[in-house]
């Protein structure tokens, strides 16, 4: 028996040769971490100085740009073409509005700027367009709201757009349609209608602006107070209870409904007409058969 002969130590024992390995790699992986390192910091210089290239050339552009366009004398603002659609807008207002007499360079002019503040500070305006015509031409369009009703207050009329915009007091339009009977109080130029009330009578005034039943059907005041039906008091002194399919919450189909009742409505107007009578009041609230007074 071999007791004293010592055991020969297999090639893959992990001790001694695992931390050779382990020494011999440690330098290395220290050079890949250094390598890793000044390689990110130059990738960050370059796209530092990158950066700040196209900053300066961004500067040079615009410094370039401010040169060619907004102080150039040949781009100066020599003349300015305003026109209103409507008739309670000047062209004197809206120049003294942009403030005009400040602007010297047309390309200096923030068209962008002046749109909104005009919308926003003019509730009688709807839209504006801007155009420059070079070299030194500016040429301003407004739309304006124009009032279809007025809303009856307690005091005095404010009037109203189609689209129910309260445009402003009522002045010189006397002869629009009058919405009474609403009980709001506290309104205020350039805010939007959205009670139902408002939106009925306004949909009866526009149906009789655009229709051919507005021959016959001359609004003189419509009366929003009763829930179910509104009132209608003509130009000739008729008296028309209305009421129409969908008129309660106003669905996609309610204008057709409602251009179908004004349509019968013109042909009993039209109807007394040629028999030489007229129409005290008629009840359209129900769908035929529309019970009427004549005299």
């Amino acid at each position: 028996m071999m007791w004293g002969k010592k055991r020969k130590k297999r090639r893959d024992d992990p001790g001694r040769g695992s931390a050779l390995y382990v020494a011999a790699s440690a330098p290395k992986l220290r050079r890949n971490r250094i390598f890793l390192m000044r390689l990110g910091l130059t990738i960050a210089i370059a796209l530092a100085g990158f950066i700040s290239c196209g900053i300066l050339v961004w500067l040079g552009t615009r410094s370039i740009g401010q040169y060619l366009l907004f102080q150039n004398d040949l781009f100066r603002l020599r003349s300015v073409k305003i026109d209103c659609d409507g008739e309670v807008l000047t062209p004197k207002y809206i120049g003294s509005c942009l403030e005009l007499n400040t602007c010297s360079n047309i390309f200096s002019f923030n068209m962008q700027a002046k749109r909104s503040s005009l919308i926003e500070d003019i509730p009688c305006v709807k839209g504006v367009e801007f155009a420059r015509r070079l070299p030194g031409e500016l040429i301003i369009v407004v739309h304006e709201r124009l009032p279809v009703a007025r809303l009856e207050m307690d005091a005095y009329y404010l009037t109203l757009d189609r689209e129910g915009h309260v445009l402003g007091t009522s002045a010189a339009s006397k002869t629009l349609p009058v919405i009474c009977g609403h009980a709001m109080a506290g309104l205020r130029p350039g805010v939007q209608l959205e009670e139902k009330k408002i939106r009925r009578a306004l949909a009866v005034i526009r149906s009789c602006d655009t229709m051919p039943v507005g021959n016959y059907v001359k609004i003189a005041r419509i009366d929003v107070r009763n829930h179910d039906m509104l009132v209608l008091i003509l130009a000739g002194g008729e008296q028309v209870k209305l009421y129409w399919s969908g008129m309660i919450d106003l669905p996609s189909v309610s204008q057709e409904n409602l251009e179908r009742k004004l349509t019968r409505l013109a042909e009993s107007l039209r109807s007394a007409a040629m028999r030489g009578k007229k129409i005290a009041s008629i009840d359209m609230t129900v769908e035929n058969n529309f019970p009427a007074i004549e005299y």
